[in-house]
């Protein structure tokens, strides 16, 4: 359904093999949580750019704990209005980032997330 890709000015991505409707399940990833407190230490290594931000809290409180997902999703590119979000699922395996488009998605086009963390980049030298 999708392959990771160069995306010209961007450098690696996400791209669509085949067409994909909205609402489809894209991928659905094994994931970690990794707590606030070592997110210091993870800022500081190629982890930084992979991670995700807890989105239950991030901006409600002055710390969240990240996610870290192992599939291509992790090489979606950040996107003002993207085509797919990320959420996450907890079961009796363990955590899930589940990948799902929220627009129709075309043949070998890009699959774009919004950083929730964004602002947190700064100049680190990542690409979106």
């Amino acid at each position: 359904m999708v392959r990771i890709g160069t995306v010209p000015g961007k450098g690696r991505g996400v791209l669509a093999s085949q067409p994909i409707a909205e609402g489809t399940l894209i991928e659905r990833a094994a994931a970690v949580r990794l707590p606030a407190a070592e997110r210091p230490l993870l800022d500081q290594t190629g982890v930084f750019a992979y991670y995700f931000a807890d989105p239950a809290a991030f901006g409600k409180e002055d710390s969240h704990d990240c996610f870290l997902a192992f599939g291509a999703l992790t090489f979606c590119n950040h996107a003002a209005e993207p085509n797919a979000a990320v959420s996450w699922e907890e079961d009796e395996v363990g955590l899930w980032a589940l990948l799902h488009a929220v627009a129709d998605i075309g043949e070998a086009e890009e699959v774009t997330l919004f950083y929730t963390n964004i602002d947190e980049y700064g100049s680190a030298e990542v690409f979106f």
